[in-house]
This record gives C-alpha cells, structure tokens and sequence, in this order.
C-alpha cells in the first residue's frame, strides 16, 4: 500500500512539474527574440580561437557574445554568427575585427558599429541600420606568421640575384671604362708633345729666313714663341691634371676590386661549409639530413599544440547557488565549479552545505541468552560539507552525469530549453538507502534565467521517492521538527531559491599556472 501512494504521489509532482515548465514556456517564448538582440553574422578566413559564448565588445565594452560557428559551403569560410544585446544599433559601414584576448592563443571579437552617416564615393550618405540575419562585410583578420615567413622565403632568391647582378657589373663593365680613360689620357699626350716639336722647328726656319729683316720681323717672331711657349706649358699643365685625375679612379678601381675579391672569397667560404653540411658532416649536417629530429621535433611541436588549443578552448564556469527547504526552514547552499574542455563535454565540482545534515546508518548484531539473537540499526545524522564530482556529456539539448552525487554514487540528467534560458534537471544518489527500507534520493530542479544568462531562479522537490504524505507533513510541521519523515539525507522536502553562473577567466589562468607550478615544487 506504501508503494502504490507513493507512485501516485510521484505522478501527480511529475504532472505538477510538467504543467509549470508549459507556463514559463508558454510565457517566456513571446519575449525570447526581444531577449536575445540583434543576430548578424560575418565571414572569417580563420576562426581559431573563437568559440560560442566568447566575448564580443566595443571600445573595450562587451555588446554581445558569439552564438555559433559553421563552414560557409558557398565561401568554403567560417560564418560566426554573432549575437548584440538590445540597444545597440549596428550600421551598414560597421567593421568588425578579430584581437589577441591573450599569449595562449585566445580571441575575441571587435565591433566598430559605424556612423549613421558616411562618406561614399565622395559623397555624404546616410547608413541604413543592421537588422537580424544581416551580414557585417567589413572584416578585419590578423596576418599570420605564416604569411610572414612565406613572403621572407620569397624575397631572399630575389636579393640574391640583386647582388650576383653588381658582382658581375663591377667586376667586369667598369674596370674596362677605366682601362680605357687610361689610354686615352696617354695618346693624347704623345699627340701633343710631336706638335709642340713641329711648332719649335717652324720657328726656327722662319728665323732663318727672315735673317735679313730686322725690327718688326724679329719681335713678331719672338711674340709668337711667346704664345707658344705659354700653350706649352699649358698644355703640360693639364696632362698632369688629367693625370692625377686618371690615378685617382684607378685607386678607387683597385680598392673596389680588392672588395670583389674579399666577397667571392667569403662566397667561396660559405659554398664549402654548405658542401659540408649538405654531406652531412658535423652536428649541422647530421641536424638538417637526418629526418629523425625533424619528426621527433614534429611530434614535439603537435603535443604542445594540442596541449594549447586545449587550455585556449577550456571554459571555467563558477557557480553560487542557495535554496530555501520550505518544510525544514533551512538554507541550503551550493559552490560549483565546471570545467568544459568542450562544449558537449564538461567536469562538475561541488561544494555543499545543507543544514539538515548527512545520515548515516549502522546495522549491529548482537547475542543474547534471553532474547537469542537480535539486530539494532542507528541512523546518525551529522552536520558535514559534502561534495559532488561528477562527468558529463551533452548531445543537442540533454546531457548525462554520473559519478559522486553529495558524498554518494549517483546519476543525473539535465534537459535545457528555450535556448538554455530553462532547464530541468533531474538526480538520483544515495542508493544505499534501500538497506534501511527506504528509497534512493530523488531530487528534481528547474531553473529559469531571468538576465544575461547569469541570475537564475530555482524551484523544486528532494527526497520524492519517500514522501510520506500530506497528514505526517503536518504532524512534522505541528511538532515543529519540520517534516513528518526522517528521509533520506533530510527527508522529503520542496524548496525555492536563485543561482548566480559566470565564467571566470582568471580561474582558468590559476588552474593553468598554478598546477603547473605546484607539480614542479612537488617534483623538487
């Protein structure tokens, strides 16, 4: 008889809880869009780094978060559909650009909502708001260090062509320009020493024949030795000049041939130490022609990639949560930490404090003369911290757990709908119950985000399964010890309170660094 009312009993709470969770749906569903903002979406080359739920702002302000990411099969790019909060008005000319959150690879998103008006072409033009599903086109992407080693390996074939080009020219062409400035200089000072000779024998014979004249002729004759002598020395003075000049660019020519020779012998140098190297001769040459380095650094490099991508993407979600047990007239409360590596994978960390303490029962056996043999069963209950570790995976909008339920075995299920703003989540712990005739520990929660996807309300029912009642109820609650039935860890009772959830970067970095550091002190 006890079991068929309190199947009845769970029916009817599972009707009640069915019936309010189709009112919040019924009343929340007509105000989920105007919740949600404004939804654009962008295209990027590379999404690395950016994941759902990370953190969208302006001028250092978060305006949104990301809503979700997929490959563009039109673009063959990654379409990030980003999510603005109400109030914040994006325009046509709006640019949005990927940043560097932090050295481990993180990233977030930077949106410049543009101007009502602009500049088009030369002309003023008012911007036409962004409304939902429109595409921001002006995207801004960071150059890889890829792309920069890449353009580094191209210009240096170049450079080098550059530089074996001048060898070639001042090795050849320009000596050959000296070689002949040289020789011109010296025929020209042969030509003009024969004339000067001719000129002295001409005068001579014109002495000789103006012999018989005297005066005019005579000094007319010395006047134009005089001319001659003076384009003499002239012209003596220019060869040296010239000759001078000559000697100067010949010792420019030596010193920049002497350079040549320096460079083809450095050049001769390096050619032998890659000959060797090519070979594979010394510690370089066996490092560049022995390919088992190369894999083992390979190898290296993708076990500290994997390593980063996996703190990059790992969220650390905290969670503080109090809840009023209606019949107990306690507060219980709750501090949880959850770590996801994956969006559809997650670890569950719980501290909590209930007030109506934890049972525990011990079975004695005892032998008599007089009565025989008999058992005696204490149920102890003390007041301690309990704690949950617990595994879970999500697939679409149900996600499983099992492993440690409040110090016990147990398993759970959480249902989320209306776009995570409602959940319903259901645990069964305390197994062991049964050796003292009762039920395992059900408990039954559904929470409702009511801002931000951060402050929750809750409500619901533990202990269901050992409910005993409306009259022993009553008869608890007239004793004033609060409830009719012991229960499993407390007893059947139903309870209402708020949660407060955020992720915490800074967690993250501690549970990063400061592992890493108490491994390495632990290893001393």
């Amino acid at each position: 008889m006890r079991r068929s009312w309190a199947s009845l009993t769970v029916g009817a709470l599972v009707v009640i809880v069915l019936g309010i969770s189709y009112v919040l749906v019924r009343s929340t569903s007509d105000h989920s869009g105007t919740s949600n903002g404004t939804t654009v979406w962008a295209l990027f080359h590379d999404a690395s780094g950016l994941f759902e739920k990370s953190r969208v702002q302006t001028a250092g302000i978060a305006v949104g978060e990301i809503a979700g990411r997929e490959l563009d099969p039109a673009t063959a790019r990654a379409k990030v559909t980003i999510r603005i909060k109400p109030g914040i008005t994006l325009y046509e000319n709006a640019a949005v650009a990927k940043r560097s959150a932090s050295l481990l690879g993180e990233y977030y998103l930077e949106i410049d909502p543009g101007t009502p008006f602009a500049e088009v072409n030369g002309q003023r033009r008012q911007m036409r708001p962004l409304k939902s599903g429109d595409q921001i086109k002006n995207v801004r992407e960071p150059v890889a260090m890829g792309e920069i080693m890449d353009n580094v390996g191209a210009l240096l074939p170049i450079l080098h062509d550059i530089l074996e080009d001048v060898r070639r020219l001042t090795s050849g062409t320009i000596t050959d320009i000296a070689d002949n400035v040289n020789k011109l200089i010296e025929t020209n000072s042969v030509v003009l020493e024969r004339l000067l000779s001719r000129m002295d024998t001409i005068a001579a014979n014109v002495e000789g024949i103006t012999t018989s004249e005297a005066g005019d002729v005579k000094e007319s004759i010395r006047n134009v030795r005089d001319i001659t002598e003076s384009i003499k020395s002239l012209i003596g003075t220019t060869q040296g000049q010239v000759a001078g000049t000559g000697n100067k660019v010949q010792g420019s020519i030596d010193r920049l041939q002497a350079t040549l020779d320096n460079l083809d012998k450095s050049m001769r140098n390096v050619e032998s130490i890659t000959e060797h190297i090519d070979k594979g001769d010394g510690t370089i040459g066996h490092l560049v022609n022995d390919d088992t380095i190369a894999r083992n650094v390979e190898d290296i490099t993708d076990n500290a990639s994997t390593f980063v991508r996996g703190i990059t993407k790992l969220q650390t979600i905290v969670g503080l949560r109090s809840e009023y047990n209606v019949l107990a007239r306690t507060v219980k409360n709750y501090l949880s930490v959850t770590l996801m590596p994956r969006p559809d994978k997650f670890y569950l960390i719980e501290l909590i404090e209930d007030p109506r303490g934890y049972t525990n029962t011990v079975t004695t056996a005892s032998q008599s003369s007089v009565s025989g043999f008999g058992t005696n069963t204490t149920v102890t209950t003390s007041d301690q911290l309990r704690f949950s570790l617990m595994f879970g995976k999500r697939v679409g909008p149900v996600a499983g757990r099992f492993g440690i339920k409040e110090s016990t075995g147990g398993i759970g299920g959480d249902l989320y709908m209306l776009d995570d703003h409602l959940t319903l989540s259901v645990d069964a712990f305390n197994f062991a119950a049964s050796n003292v005739s009762q039920y395992p520990r059900v408990k039954t929660t559904l929470a409702y985000n009511i801002y931000n996807k951060m402050f929750y309300l809750v409500a619901g029912a533990d202990d269901i399964l050992n409910y005993k009642g409306i009259n022993s109820i009553l008869k608890g609650i007239a004793n004033n010890t609060g409830r009719g039935s012991a229960g499993s860890g407390g007893g059947f009772d139903y309870f209402f309170g708020g949660q407060l959830i955020f992720n915490d970067e800074d967690l993250k970095s501690l549970l990063l660094f400061g592992g890493g550091s108490a491994a390495s002190a632990a290893s001393k």
